[in-house]
């Protein structure tokens, strides 16, 4: 064999040799290393996955970290009590009511406010309608407690209007009463007693109407104002007619179920 003739054979196996070797190495990557990376980048993403739901159930957090924030959610808790408490205090127009009003006790005390507000009315020379809006008759149907809750609300505003001196209360209509419920049982949490009233005042009756509103002694919501001017004997004064509101808490914050209490059980988890 010629030198030139071993010599191309010597490089042909070079080559060779350096192509099986890439074909192999390509190999590799393509039927090993590839799977291995999807893999390695599925797992990833399963671990990511299972490491947001465990840190959403706090499972990653420490016993310390649960602690504190269980202390921070009884703080905020008890601050919101006291919030409540303070506007309850400031809004309410009377304390929880006592459940069992006899019908006989409303009858009663419709008399007795009836008999003192006209004799204020009379000394104090203010034009009073003399029924308040309210029957003494009860239906049988009729919650006596509601109806006592009326009175005292219209008491408290046929109050208002003599102590601010007002020329005439007109008319004086209770409207039925209104119930605020919340959390997922719907509980009444609050009572609306809205009246609606009609009033000849001056403008100083105006203003001190707006500003006694919101006095402690009587805390009202005004829902609806219209003022007009007077004709007549009277023309100096406005015509009032507006639609006022007494809150009646029916309960106290730690009594609401806003939410279940009830721990839930839940079998291992695992990870």
């Amino acid at each position: 064999m010629s030198p030139i003739s071993l010599q191309w054979s010597e490089r042909n196996q070079v080559v060779a040799v350096i192509l099986a070797a890439g074909v192999l190495l390509f190999a590799l990557w393509f039927f090993t290393l590839i799977p291995l990376s999807q893999g390695r980048r599925r797992l990833e993403r399963e671990i990511e996955h299972m490491r947001r739901q465990l840190e959403s159930k706090n499972y990653l957090v420490g016993e310390s970290v649960l602690r504190q924030k269980k202390l921070n959610a009884e703080q905020y808790n008890r601050r919101l009590n006291k919030e409540w408490e303070d506007i309850a205090d400031h809004v309410a127009a009377f304390d929880i009511p006592e459940a069992d009003v006899k019908k006989i006790d409303f009858k009663v005390e419709l008399f007795d406010v009836r008999h003192r507000l006209l004799k204020k009315s009379r000394e104090m020379r203010v034009s009073l309608p003399h029924d308040f809006g309210m029957d003494a008759e009860v239906r049988s149907n009729v919650d006596a407690r509601k109806l006592m809750l009326q009175l005292r609300t219209v008491e408290k505003l046929v109050d208002l209007a003599l102590d601010l001196k007002i020329d005439m209360l007109r008319s004086i209509v209770p409207l039925p009463p209104i119930a605020h419920a919340a959390g997922p049982n719907e509980e009444v949490f609050m009572e609306e007693y809205p009246v609606k009233l009609e009033v000849f005042a001056s403008h100083e009756n105006l203003y001190d109407l707006f500003r006694a509103s919101l006095a402690t002694d009587h805390v009202f919501a005004m829902r609806r104002l219209q003022v007009s001017p007077t004709a007549g004997d009277r023309r100096q004064l406005l015509c009032i007619r507006t639609t006022m509101s007494a809150f009646v808490f029916m309960r106290n914050p730690e009594d609401l179920k806003l939410a279940s209490s009830e721990p839930i059980k839940t079998g291992p988890k695992g990870f």
